[in-house]
């Protein structure tokens, strides 16, 4: 589901009166997203999206409740694209290799897991207990899904939750971190990065199929 797609699903679970044509739900959503990763959550304030989309303060209230309810929207938003990126990057896969492979996939491509997004969050969490109860259980649901990963293709526990943790911890500071380097910089270690991950050899074959499919797809202008 594309970023706009999951919005205004999102944006339509709070409907409760028709909306007015001129400006609708998923737009002040669409704003409050923009301030909330650029600035963190104190920025995201009615009067400054009323202003930064030409409208009265009043016209909020014919789409939200109050202030919570649009954060609210804003925490179902990161909880339905960031954790469900990862979650399912592995839940299908075929094999271990392609399980990695997706997973190293939805790190790169924020259209999937939008490493801003998740930031901001982490950031917001640092000064809320309430924020930071619901980052640990994303947390937990992600390593979750990566453990159950590694116990399908053959490990034990509990070596499969510690790899399940190196693989995400690894992911999670790369982005805190802001690791500047070419994609192809990046994919020149994968199979360095494989074995790391999962203590065995990938085939050269997969590791240059996987490098020519990222690049075709993505070009190199990814840092």
């Amino acid at each position: 589901m594309s970023d706009a797609s999951l919005l205004a699903e999102i944006a339509s679970r709070g409907i409760t009166s028709p909306e007015r044509k001129q400006l609708q739900r998923i737009d002040w959503l669409l704003k409050a997203l923009e301030i909330f990763v650029a600035e963190g959550i104190d920025a995201v304030r009615i009067t400054r999206l009323a202003q930064d989309l030409g409208v009265t303060r009043g016209s909020f209230y014919w789409h939200f409740e109050n202030r919570e309810d649009l954060i609210d929207a804003l925490v179902s938003y990161w909880k339905d694209k960031n954790t469900s990126a990862i979650t399912e990057s592995v839940g299908n896969a075929s094999s271990l290799a392609e399980g990695i492979f997706r997973f190293f996939e939805t790190c790169i491509d924020a259209t999937l897991f939008d490493p801003r997004l998740d930031l901001a969050l982490r950031e917001w969490a640092r000064r809320s207990d309430t924020v930071r109860s619901m980052v640990d259980i994303e947390d937990e649901a992600r390593i979750t899904s990566l453990r159950e990963f590694f116990t399908r293709f053959g490990y034990a526990m509990p070596e499969a939750l510690i790899r399940a943790r190196v693989l995400y911890f690894s992911q999670i500071g790369f982005y805190a971190l802001e690791v500047r380097e070419t994609l192809a910089t990046r994919l020149s270690y994968t199979e360095a990065y494989f074995e790391c991950f999962t203590g065995r050899q990938l085939l050269p074959s997969d590791a240059k199929n996987f490098r020519n499919y990222i690049l075709e797809t993505y070009g190199d202008n990814l840092t």
